[in-house]
């Protein structure tokens, strides 16, 4: 079984993609609601998955990504940055910083997420 990060401020869209990602999935899904509660998961556990919500209170997705050090700390682990600013500079920079995708979250159905999910899980085998 697949473990995901999904960190994501606005709890219906944290609460949609969770249910998605379990029932449709059977992933393991934890989520965090901003940047530095993700980092403190980071501490002690692994993912395959995170997928970054960009803006966020507290600690926003670039600040996660540059905290989080993911390509010394866990290499393996996949990015999906899902924002709804589509190709600006912050998502760039996050694709600088680690992130292996970027996708428009006001773009994307359910099954549109679990076919970037499926997509870059099955980059890990």
């Amino acid at each position: 079984m697949s473990n995901i990060l999904l960190v994501e401020d606005e709890k219906v869209l944290r609460d949609a993609y969770t249910i998605l990602l379990n029932s449709q999935g059977g992933y393991n899904v934890q989520t965090a609601s901003n940047g530095k509660e993700a980092l403190e998961y980071l501490e002690h556990n692994s993912y395959d998955l995170i997928l970054l919500d960009i803006m966020m209170p507290v600690l926003d997705g670039i600040g996660f990504l540059k905290e989080g050090m993911l390509s010394e700390k866990s290499p393996n682990t996949r990015v999906v940055v899902l924002s709804n600013l589509s190709g600006g500079q912050e998502v760039k920079e996050a694709m600088r910083l680690g992130a292996h995708r970027s996708a428009v979250k006001s773009d994307l159905g359910p099954g549109d997420v679990m076919t970037i999910v499926q997509e870059e899980l099955a980059k890990l085998k």
